[in-house]
């Protein structure tokens, strides 16, 4: 297993795997530590340092650790002081290496969550103290937890001071505080690290220290850069990285558009306006998502033509939304269900108005495989389309879709929805979901349920 360091230094190279290397650095309630509330996983930056964090108010004066290396011996032994940062050092055949170990106590007494985002399976949460929260499918590696299990709790994930996280189906990108770039899962190349060697624990990724936003598909991952300029690596298999085939490009690659302000990605198409307000295009199309008047996938970016002056996009699962500087909502593509809000389920290849939605303030959509949610300027959630898992949390789940929204719950922060799962984030700073329970993500010992559960405070 190789782990890669924390340096911006474009000439950074990644430590390899060898006998003196430290696998794990964690600090538990034992008998000598009797003070510690739970446990903590320390985030190894490559061949020279462990970086952890600890709550508020916890005394680190006297902890003893618990390390995992394949080595001879470690030293120092047994209970330290970790006020100031502690030098360890691996032996092994002869050779050693020695890690710096520092301990940051939490400056936040109560943190709450602050962002939410979701995958197909999975769901992760950024508190407002830095640290990132998982549960879900993590067959990809893609929660970063160090292993390829399922977890049906929400997990601290052993990476500290984030700032940003972005994830997907197979893989999740984080921007720490101090400006470096994280990812892991890399079942399709989509890191950008030049292989296609799974990564299962957060390794560094300086290629994405810049970019000013960063989007995640089903195995691709789409990054722009601060030039405008577009640049993505991954599986490729729709086109989504416009290079003129299909191939797996397991490095990044740019995608042959310029002056580009915003990007939004999900499943297999890509949409990107441009700083004079164009709206570009491509990749899978097969029910009309890129509101081009046909069902032809696309290779590369292609003009979409919308007249109003749009300030949002929101890509999803053959389907896509739009919102305009009148917060006028637009949709297309996939209605099989009518979850594009027009009330009816007819076909819509060419971007509309949908009439419902003028004056409710729209700020954020979420459109996952036959429902869309939207949240509106006061807090509140509206819901069209399937809701046969009871992803809405109306307490029951019902065979004939909504055809016309209806409101579905209120006071809501943010919302993250994909597939049959819905998860929002509550004014209060609690994380509830509800819908469909693939791989354990809702803590329920069933296969779904009808009605919002809390999943993290």
């Amino acid at each position: 297993m190789a782990v890669a360091g924390c340096n911006k230094d474009p000439l950074y190279t990644p430590a390899s795997t060898n006998s003196t290397q430290m696998l794990g650095f964690g600090l538990e309630r034992t008998q000598s530590n009797p003070n510690l509330n739970r446990y903590y996983d320390g985030m190894i930056v490559g061949d020279t340092a462990v970086r952890l964090t600890v709550d508020y108010g916890t005394d680190i004066t006297s902890l003893e650790p618990t390390l995992i290396a394949y080595a001879d011996s470690v030293f120092p032994k047994g209970k330290q002081n970790f006020t100031n940062p502690v030098k360890y050092t691996v032996w092994a055949k002869g050779k050693s290496a020695t890690y710096t170990v520092s301990i940051k106590v939490s400056t936040i007494q109560q943190p709450v969550i602050q962002t939410i985002v979701s995958g197909s399976s999975h769901v992760m949460a950024l508190k407002n103290d830095g640290t990132l929260w998982a549960a879900g499918d993590n067959s990809y590696g893609q929660l970063g937890l160090g292993d390829y299990s399922s977890h049906n709790t929400m997990t601290q994930v052993p990476v500290y001071d984030v700032a940003k996280v972005y994830t997907g189906d197979c893989a999740t990108v984080v921007i720490l505080k101090d400006g470096t770039a994280w990812a892991t899962g890399n079942q399709y190349g989509q890191l950008g690290l030049g292989n296609t060697f799974t990564v299962v624990n957060f390794v560094r990724q300086p290629f994405l220290d810049d970019a000013s936003q960063i989007a995640v598909t089903f195995g691709e991952i789409i990054a722009l850069k601060p030039d405008g300029t577009l640049w993505g690596a991954g599986k490729n298999n729709f086109q989504v990285l416009a290079q003129g085939d299909k191939t797996v490009k397991s490095s990044f690659v740019k995608i042959p558009i310029t002056d580009v302000k915003q990007i939004s990605a999900t499943t297999w198409d890509v949409m990107a306006q441009k700083t004079n307000g164009e709206l570009w295009g491509w990749g899978y199309n097969f029910l009309g998502e890129l509101g081009l008047g046909d069902s032809t996938m696309r290779g590369t970016p292609v003009k979409i033509p919308v007249v109003a002056n749009i300030k949002k996009m929101f890509c999803g699962a053959n389907n896509s939304f739009l919102l305009d500087d009148a917060r006028q909502v637009w949709a297309v593509g996939n209605n099989n269900a009518g979850q594009l809000g027009f009330g009816d389920q007819g076909k819509h290849q060419s971007f509309a108005v949908v009439p419902f939605f003028n004056g409710k303030g729209i700020s954020e959509i979420q459109n996952p495989s036959a429902c869309a949610m939207f949240k509106d300027g006061a807090g509140n959630i509206w819901g069209v389309g399937a809701n046969f898992s009871g992803q809405f949390g109306l307490g029951t789940a019902v065979t004939l879709p909504y055809l016309t929204p209806i409101q579905i719950n209120g006071s809501v922060q943010a919302l993250s929805a994909r597939l049959n799962t819905a998860f929002v984030l509550k004014t209060d700073g609690t994380l509830w979901g509800c819908g469909a329970n693939p791989s354990g993500v809702l803590n329920i010992n069933s296969t779904s349920t009808y009605s919002p559960i809390q999943l993290l405070k």
